[in-house]
């Protein structure tokens, strides 16, 4: 769907669940219809209409609990049916044995409550073939509501998910730039670090329900790269915060001073280059394995200086300080150079392909 389109459909109260939910209910309605006439016409539509969400991945999962609901509550309402009739009774034994079993094994309470639904809905139909019914026509609104939610999709997912993770790399190299600034921009620093660590968690689950989408077959190979992207700027997450609580363990002299300072932003500059160059289109003046030896020298050069003029005790705390801050850099390198093979490996595998991908502008379609 075109952003464009979607806004304008939005303002008129047609937003995106809105589209998949009635588009889901009306070909449940008229697949079950065509199949089987006019009996329960009203389980496949209520099934597509209560299981879609957002996601694929929620949609799913609520399908199935959904499925499994109405088939354990059909087989207690089986059982407590061929002995009792409809009654207080029966019912009490019916969700006795059905809700207790589901308990019991520890089923999603999602399922537990369908358990209940169907089991006094399975009784009181118990004449009619209600369970058969009800899971066959379940089924076809299950899987019509899963068809729709992947295929109607946001406008620019992609590019969306990867700007989060772009902002994520961003917010953490200034993160990590503002440790050292003490005071208020200090505890700004913690914040930013705090922001940064969502955004890659966000961009990462975001990731995880595009692969359910048909609409974003395309670009599987980008979603690849940007998923090893953003799982070394996780891992780089974890180092800044290491050094956060190393530093706030430093005398207030040691963590503001300017060769700190200096060496803390040489990393930190890696962290956002890395990001610009691998997250986005834009033209990076610097050369990435360049700042990362400039990072590297300024660290050993800083720590050999500091060796002879430390306390032993303030030593052996910036050393843990420069350890992650080596561990960061040798993140990014090990990134770079995967994000560089896996550019390389498929020109040299399929050049030909590519080209006309090239040619048909797919490599940039979303």
């Amino acid at each position: 769907m075109n952003e464009g389109l979607q806004d304008r459909l939005e303002k008129f109260g047609l937003s995106l669940y809105m589209i998949r939910v009635t588009l889901a209910a009306s070909l449940s309605w008229l697949a079950v219809h065509s199949l089987y006439g006019d009996r329960y016409l009203y389980f496949a539509p209520l099934a597509a209409i209560l299981i879609t969400q957002s996601s694929v991945k929620a949609s799913l999962e609520k399908g199935a609990y959904r499925l499994l609901g109405i088939v354990l509550g059909g087989i207690a309402s089986l059982v407590v049916g061929r002995f009792f009739d409809v009654g207080a009774l029966s019912i009490l034994l019916m969700l006795l044995l059905g809700i207790g079993v589901a308990t019991a094994c520890r089923i999603n309470i999602q399922a537990v409550s369908q358990v209940g639904v169907t089991s006094v809905l399975a009784l009181t139909f118990y004449h009619d073939g209600y369970i058969v019914w009800r899971v066959a026509e379940t089924l076809i609104g299950v899987l019509i509501a899963l068809i729709i939610n992947m295929i109607i999709v946001p406008p620019k997912s992609f590019v969306k998910v990867k700007d989060l993770a772009l902002k994520g790399s961003l917010t953490l190299s200034d993160a990590l730039t503002g440790l050292t600034s003490g005071g208020r921009d200090a505890a700004q620093a913690l914040t930013a670090l705090k922001l940064s660590g969502e955004l890659l968690g966000k961009s990462t689950q975001l990731q995880k329900e595009l692969h359910f989408t048909l609409s974003h077959y395309q670009c599987r190979k980008e979603l690849g790269t940007l998923s090893q992207a953003t799982s070394h700027l996780s891992r780089v997450h974890s180092y800044v915060k290491g050094i956060a609580e190393e530093i706030s363990l430093l005398p207030a002299h040691y963590a503001a001073a300017d060769w700190m300072t200096e060496v803390v932003t040489a990393t930190a500059d890696c962290i956002a280059l890395y990001g610009t160059r691998t997250l986005s289109d834009a033209e990076c003046g610097r050369s990435l394995p360049e700042s990362l030896r400039r990072a590297r020298d300024v660290q050993l050069a800083w720590f050999s200086e500091l060796q002879g003029q430390c306390p032993l005790a303030a030593f052996r705390d910036l050393g843990a300080v420069f350890s992650h801050l080596n561990r960061i850099l040798e993140e990014i390198e090990r990134a770079d150079y995967a994000a560089i093979s896996a550019a390389a490996q498929p020109a040299k595998a399929t050049p030909a392909r590519a080209i006309r991908f090239i040619q048909k502008g797919l490599s940039h379609k979303l």
